[in-house]
């Protein structure tokens, strides 16, 4: 019978993701197996410590004694189980400091510890991965940890608590018997998809019924992050698949401009250990097209494509499915030089550099900033922009960054009326140079002024930064117009590690030096909705516009907000009803802001029309929905509004003239204010 047990439970783990949440349900089965198992030993009253046994599976263990354990820290002082008399409840909380999952839950994990410190509940971590006891302590620091951290590098405390992921918690009540183990919410639905909110915080639920002497509701749920590995891999050393001579070429071609020292990847994906050991991880994002972030499905050929295809994706499965095998180092290509750290990647100095004046914080927990900071350039005649390049000041939390050009000085006004120490927000604890704007300006658009400085060129586009990407230069002879007394406009986005950080970040502008033969400009093929229903998975959009001068098209700049998952750019000739297709992205992220590159420039004549398409999902089903249930979104520049447009960068030999898109567009986005407005009040 005891084979059997050992059967059932190597069952239950192989199907634990299938059955990721046990109710305080009566299942027959469930009953029935529970008892087969147990039968043939004495019956005993449930919370002993006889019931125990290391073969039976973690769910079988619920509401049973702990068996008494001593934790160790990195100064070797103990810490007993059986000897905290006075605890109602204990958190057990496994931890990785290499895991952005399980950081993304210290600062919450802080809280709650110094919340419930008073109704009598301990808080503990555990960290079994291999890190060093002065690394432990230098990220307990880093991290600010107010509770116990256990340093476990013989995973004796993982194998008493069956522990395999991390984050993964086990709560036991005063008596220590166990009450809930597992995810400490459903905020992430797998390791790549990580929803705006939690919908069910199954640690506190079950703490708080704990500590009231109620029953657990949800004892068990599927805890999702980075595996706990207890033995390293055996070296395969030969297969029909090798690292050396099939998988390191597109590591080099498709992640290691990312994933090298210094740069903004959290690991590095140069030699065969480093793919080893994050191997299991590859083969899942890369079969997802997680990674690297590359949604085009088709159009033009793009300058800047780091996409794998159906071929390439597969020799990253068979690899990892065949054990990894190394094979033979000769080979291997020649390792990828990168390039020596520095700020600039011209050999001339930029001719302007726009630097923050001063740190900005950002505070450990909280949703993702946006922070907008205009420098003034005081200019008092048009600068002729040949090259930018954005630099981030701390790549671990600069997510992407957009420039722009302001030529009417509404942002400026706004950072001097928004601008503050420390500004009213979402979270006061994010403060520093600029203001939080959220994914547009920041401030509200019945403020814009129609009457304006520079009316014939108001603003535009000059550059993105998204990780793995340097400086944007225009075409060669090309260049981007900035009207007299003009702002520099540094858009960054910042996600938080779990820990408070500091970013100085700076834009380099490099002046044309010679006469400009072309001038960049660019079209916005904007699609028509004002309002998405709720519900609804496959909302489709469109749009249109003529062409006004004979140019060449050489960029593409999507922008959707959480909403958005398709779009398409195609390209009808003048006098002709065929439609050609320029550009198809599936699969819109939008926390990869990509400017698409063209190999070749393509014409565009004056006459001809471009076409957009854009496909939203406002059901419950999109993990990045704002909102659940789903509400009606409008079109607007915040992150529960919505957008959808491309823009279409081109040069032509004429300067811009009467360019007010700019303009044209924020007008849009308020009369997009006013709908909703409308709708709210008359709900």
């Amino acid at each position: 019978m005891r084979n059997v047990c050992k059967s059932f439970g190597k069952w239950m783990a192989s199907v634990g993701g299938k059955y990721s949440v046990v109710r305080n349900s009566v299942f027959p089965y469930w009953f029935l197996l529970v008892f087969l198992c147990i039968l043939p030993n004495p019956v005993q009253a449930q919370g002993t410590p006889e019931n125990q046994d290391e073969n039976l599976p973690a769910l079988l263990r619920l509401d049973k004694v702990v068996r008494p354990v001593t934790f160790k820290d990195t100064r070797g002082e103990e810490w007993a189980l059986d000897a905290q008399q006075d605890a109602k409840a204990i958190v057990i909380v496994f931890l990785n400091f290499k895991c952005p999952i399980a950081n993304r839950y210290t600062a919450d994990l802080v809280t709650w510890s110094e919340k419930y410190k008073s109704r009598g509940v301990q808080f503990i971590g555990v960290v079994c991965n291999e890190e060093s006891p002065d690394e432990l302590d230098r990220h307990v620091k880093e991290f600010k940890l107010d509770f116990k951290i256990f340093h476990d590098p013989s995973y004796i405390i993982a194998n008493h608590f069956l522990a395999d992921i991390t984050p993964q918690c086990f709560l036991l009540d005063g008596d220590k018997v166990l009450r809930y183990f597992g995810a400490i919410d459903d905020q992430y639905q797998d390791r790549t998809t990580r929803m705006m909110r939690a919908k069910n915080n199954y640690l506190l639920t079950a703490l708080d019924q704990v500590v009231a002497g109620e029953m657990v509701a949800v004892k068990s749920a599927q805890a999702i992050g980075c595996p706990i590995t207890r033995a390293k891999k055996e070296i395969v050393l030969d297969g029909e698949v090798t690292f050396y001579r099939d998988v390191l070429p597109l590591l080099q071609s498709h992640c290691q401009r990312c994933h090298h020292p210094g740069d903004v990847a959290p690991f590095q994906l140069l030699t065969f250990e480093d793919a080893l050991g994050w191997a299991d991880d590859i083969k899942d994002y890369v079969t997802n097209r997680k990674m690297p972030p590359w949604p085009i499905r088709g159009g033009l050929p793009l300058k800047n494509d780091r996409g794998l295809n159906e071929n390439q994706i597969a020799t990253f499965s068979r690899w990892v499915e065949a054990g990894c095998p190394k094979g033979n180092a000769k080979d291997a290509p020649q390792p990828v030089v990168f390039p020596v750290k520095k700020d600039w990647e011209n050999d001339n100095p930029p001719d302007i550099i726009l630097e923050m004046p001063a740190a900005f914080h950002l505070a450990a927990k909280g949703e993702d900033h946006y922070r907008m900071i205009a420098f003034p350039l005081n200019n008092k005649e048009e600068l002729n922009i040949q090259q930018v390049q954005f630099v981030p000041g701390n790549k671990r939390i600069v997510h992407h960054e957009l420039t722009f050009y302001d030529g009417t000085g509404m942002v400026e006004d706004a950072q001097k009326r928004l601008g503050k120490g420390k500004p009213i927000g979402s979270n006061d604890q994010d403060y520093g140079p600029g203001y939080e704007s959220g994914m547009g300006l920041g401030f509200p658009l019945k403020s814009i002024r129609l009457e304006h400085r520079n009316e014939k060129n108001p603003g535009g586009a000059l550059g993105v930064w998204v990780p793995g990407q340097g400086k944007m230069a225009f075409p060669p002879k090309a260049v981007s117009v900035v009207p007299p007394e003009s702002s520099i406009l540094m858009q960054i986005h910042y996600h938080r590690t779990g820990k408070p950080e500091e970013d100085i970040s700076k834009i380099g502008i490099w002046l044309s030096k010679e006469k400009p033969e072309k001038y960049v400009n660019y079209m916005l093929v904007d699609t028509s909705f004002r309002m998405i229903p709720k519900g609804v998975a496959r909302f489709k959009s469109v749009g249109s516009r003529v062409v006004a001068q004979d140019c060449e098209a050489y960029l593409f700049k999507p922008h959707m907000h959480f909403a958005g998952r398709e779009m398409r750019v195609w390209h009808q000739p003048k006098n002709s009803r065929e439609r050609n297709l320029l550009f198809d992205l599936r699969g819109w992220d939008y926390n990869w802001q990509t400017s698409y590159y063209l190999k070749e420039f393509y014409p565009l004549e004056k006459g001809s029309m471009l076409h957009v398409e854009a496909i939203f999902d406002n059901s419950i089903q999109n993990p990045d929905n704002r909102f659940n249930p789903p509400r009606m979104l409008f079109l607007g520049e915040n992150d529960e509004d919505e957008m959808g447009y491309c823009s279409v960068s081109y040069m032509a030999p004429q300067r811009p003239s009467g360019h007010n898109e700019f303009i044209d567009y924020f007008i849009k986005l308020k009369e997009g204010g006013m709908l909703k407005r409308a709708y709210q009040s008359a709900k």
